[in-house]
């Protein structure tokens, strides 16, 4: 669109919700879908979503694609990392030997399901992380590399 102002409000919004979504070891965490955030309250820790990293994954991508400014790469790489154990619970939710994503983290386990939202999420969000890398010529995740060979 062209219009710088419409770029810096997403680009604030983005932050915020960033800012929202790191636990205290400054890994990504989604606000959990028992409670969500209310105005003034907590976020929910738990039950944590592909979707979400899948979401904030491409949107800061965007951003760095609209940018340029590397924070917004490794807040997109940190969402990201959330399906390969940089989670709460230090548990993969990417399962390399089906190609399927758990459907979310739970307070004490991921969910063993595996269906296709949680799926596709991560498959999003990993075809965005290569593509990205590939814009920029970085190495890929060795994970990346790992999926297509």
């Amino acid at each position: 669109m062209h219009r710088p102002e419409i770029v810096d409000a997403g680009l604030r919004s983005l932050d915020w919700l960033v800012s929202v979504q790191l636990s205290a070891e400054g890994d990504f965490a989604p606000i959990g879908s028992n409670g969500f955030l209310t105005r003034g309250g907590q976020a929910a820790a738990f039950d944590q979503q592909p979707v979400e990293a899948c979401t904030v994954t491409s949107a800061c991508l965007t951003a760095y694609g609209a940018t340029d400014d590397v924070r917004w790469m490794e807040h997109g790489t940190r969402a990201f990392d959330w399906f390969l154990g940089q989670n709460a619970l230090q548990q993969w939710l990417f399962d390399p030997s089906t190609g399927g994503c758990r459907d979310g983290l739970h307070a004490d386990r991921p969910n063993r399901n595996q269906g296709a939202e949680a799926t596709l999420s991560f498959l999003m969000a990993l075809c965005e992380m290569r593509a990205t890398h590939r814009t920029v010529s970085q190495p890929e995740p060795a994970l990346a590399l790992q999926l297509t060979t």
